[in-house]
């Protein structure tokens, strides 16, 4: 018997990166899993995978800062499901944009709306409906909500009002039986540095051993996995895999009522820094 065994579980995000990893993760023990994203075959080949292994999956694309969309898809997990257990908000976006430098507004706009105001979007809907019931939200912030980014000011910025949020909601929620765990990431293998300018793409691609020419890799383009595999293998010390976080996530929710695991930071073994350059990590 799996650990999640019966237990309804919505990740945003889902469609690659840190929160496919948290999908395939949490449906090898048994979770009905609600995969929400904005790339839809990886989805359903990840609710393919998860099926195949005894597992349940719905699969809802969609955009998390779309009020409309949150309410639906948590509206879903209970319709399919009879309830939802846990929450994973896991959805982010990077702008690696300056602020001093001539930034751009709508980028700024459009990272306080998935990492802070979509967050609170999941944590509203989820509370909705696990009020009287109890239940369990995962909100994956990053190790930037603890310290100053000078490179990427807004990123940090978000991550800091994420931070905050969830721990005056997590004493908010204390003695309702919801529970609030914060999961901060440092560096991590994903497609969040596909927004990166290109010459630190590039830095960075060669510094964890992958030739940014000969691998296709093109600013503001999806990194192919091949690519993101390397670069956690090659650069291990330095970057962390999706899956490591997938456990975090996994061990906080499967803990005891009698333990609440308020929040877990996790960085690399060696901090990933470069000239010119300071990457959360």
């Amino acid at each position: 018997m799996g650990r999640l065994d019966g237990k309804t579980v919505v990740v945003t995000g889902a469609s690659s990166g840190i929160g496919l990893a948290i999908a395939k993760s949490l449906g090898t023990e048994g979770g009905n899993i609600v995969l929400n994203g904005r790339q839809r075959e990886n989805m359903d080949a990840a609710a393919k995978e998860i099926e195949g292994g005894g597992g349940k999956a719905l699969v809802r694309p969609g955009d998390v800062t779309d009020e409309q969309v949150m309410i639906g898809l948590v509206d879903a997990a209970v319709e399919t499901f009879g309830a939802l257990d846990v929450m994973v908000n896991n959805a982010g976006y990077n702008p690696f944009d300056s602020v001093i430098n001539g930034g751009d507004y709508a980028k700024w706009k459009e990272t306080l709306d998935v990492n802070v105001l979509a967050l609170a979007l999941g944590c509203r809907e989820a509370v909705r409906v696990m009020q009287g019931k109890g239940g369990h939200i995962v909100n994956i912030t990053s190790v930037a909500a603890r310290s100053a980014e000078p490179d990427d000011p807004m990123y940090a910025a978000s991550k800091h009002a994420a931070g905050a949020l969830t721990e005056s909601l997590r004493l908010a929620l204390e003695g309702k039986n919801i529970r609030m765990t914060a999961i901060m990431p440092g560096a991590v293998a994903t497609n969040l540095v596909r927004s990166m300018p290109e010459e630190q793409l590039f830095a960075l691609g060669r510094m964890l051993g992958v030739d940014p020419e000969e691998a296709g890799i093109k600013p503001g383009e999806h990194l192919p996995q091949e690519v993101l595999d390397r670069v956690a293998t090659m650069g291990k010390a330095f970057v962390m895999s999706p899956d490591d976080i997938a456990q975090a996530v996994l061990f906080a929710v499967t803990m005891p009522e009698s333990a609440h695991v308020n929040e877990i930071m996790m960085r690399p073994s060696q901090p990933l820094q470069m000239p010119g350059m300071n990457l959360p990590a």
